[in-house]
């Protein structure tokens, strides 16, 4: 199949385990066995990316959490079936379609097809959907999807591409039929991955409609913890602000301060941010720094970032393209809670959107502890897996390997990659995300 094909199919069975209750991706997929074996597990292994399973087979706490996380999946979705979550119409629709993308990705592979090249003729499609309920099963799949895509909804769809869609189900649909015909549904690892594939759509509908609001965290819920955790308090870091201005005030030396109390890449410079111009930092930043004069300490400035005490060290005009701009240099002591810079996908968290993060977090393991615990579901952690073959690479000159891997490049199986993590934030730093 193409990705256009599983796009839609991904929109119409929405298998995307959103709010968590899963961690590990798990590319496998049946619904009626509740008891994963040794040999069962080692088979859903198999089906992991390399890297992964190369983890895997090296490390048996990566098992453990593995298996822990599927108990979790499957007692989720077993709750669900028993709640009726898999009687509705449209789940049905998304657990029997999902069953025949697997049973026909098998099939497909089992004679030989090639990936997104499944060995159907376009007269066969066309002669499949010209049997009775065939075209109204196209019809239902695109409402689904677009019940599940409200971009798709509101849009119109290209008529070659819904052609081509209902071509790429026709293909699903056959594949399927000829699957099942040769017993490929049989095959117990076409079973596990069933399984897998419709317990994600269970539990995900089933946490979405009947489990999100018992992880929510209340406000009362929120301020407890913030209570015992005072380094979350707000209140409490401006007031180690003003106690580090008061010494900057005193003439404690600017540079020293900002190492020992800045929590931005910067503190190791004694706070030293360079010369910038207009529109390169945040906006609060920005405006107190230059309304000061050379040598001028600011007041608190509260950022995104956390509280900030600026020290003006200089202005001055650099000529860009003919122009003069005004540029400063500056330095400052940014005082927040440890770890701010891990916000580095938007601006930093806030003491009280961490407290309601780990509130949430701490119930949601409850509430699975607890269905775990009533449900009937046997999953083991004691299992192997082979290690995957590493394909070869090429081979290069003396001197030329990059860091980590002495042949690759990568970090070893259960390292963490020594590459230079390109995704670090600016420190923290006020400048414009």
């Amino acid at each position: 199949m193409t990705s256009t094909t599983k796009a839609w199919i991904a929109a119409a069975v929405a298998v995307l385990f959103s709010i968590g209750l899963i961690t590990w991706q798990v590319k496998a997929r049946r619904t009626d066995a509740v008891n994963l074996t040794g040999d069962d597990m080692a088979l859903v292994a198999e089906d992991q990316p390399p890297q992964f399973r190369a983890r895997l087979a090296s490390d048996a706490a990566a098992r453990k959490d593995f298996a822990d996380n599927l108990r979790s999946l499957l007692a989720v979705a077993e709750e669900a079936r028993v709640k009726g979550v898999g009687n509705k119409p449209d789940i049905k629709r998304q657990l029997d379609l999902v069953r025949a993308v697997v049973i026909a990705e098998n099939y497909f592979k089992s004679q030989g097809a090639t990936a997104g090249a499944p060995n159907v003729s376009d007269q066969e499609v066309e002669d499949f959907f010209k049997q009775p309920g065939n075209t109204e099963k196209f019809d239902q799949f695109m409402n689904d999807a677009k019940a599940k895509n409200p971009q798709l909804a509101s849009g119109q769809i290209p008529e070659e591409q819904v052609k081509q869609v209902r071509h790429q189900l026709g293909q699903v649909l056959i594949g399927e039929a000829k699957g099942t015909a040769a017993g490929v549904n049989k095959q117990r690892v076409v079973e596990l991955q069933i399984m897998l594939e419709q317990a994600r759509i269970l539990a995900q509908n089933y946490a979405q409609e009947q489990l999100a609001d018992k992880m929510k965290a209340t406000d009362p819920e929120i301020d407890a913890y913030v209570a015992q955790h005072p380094e979350l308090d707000v209140k409490q870091t401006r007031g180690k602000a003003e106690e580090v201005l008061k010494r900057v005030r005193a003439g404690e030396d600017f540079g020293k301060l900002a190492q020992e109390f800045s929590i931005d890449g910067s503190k190791d410079k004694g706070g030293d941010l360079g010369w910038f111009g207009k529109g390169q930092m945040v906006p609060e930043f920005e405006k107190a720094t230059f309304a000061l004069k050379p040598g001028e300490v600011s007041d608190i400035v509260e950022t995104q970032f956390g509280y900030h005490i600026i020290k003006l060290e200089g202005r001055r005009d650099k000529d860009e393209q003919g122009k003069p701009v005004e540029q400063v240099h500056a330095r400052h002591i940014l005082i927040g809670e440890g770890g701010q810079a891990a916000g580095q996908f938007g601006p930093p968290k806030t003491g009280r959107e961490k407290a309601r993060a780990a509130v949430e977090q701490e119930k949601q393991k409850k509430v699975l502890e607890e269905i775990v615990k009533r449900s009937h579901v046997a999953v083991t952690d004691n299992f192997q897996v082979k290690m995957p073959e590493m394909q070869q690479q090429p081979a290069m000159p003396p001197g030329f390997s990059p860091e980590g891997h002495p042949a690759t490049g990568e970090a070893r199986p259960g390292e963490p990659s020594q590459e230079k993590d390109k995704s670090k934030p600016v420190e923290s730093k006020p400048r414009k995300k």
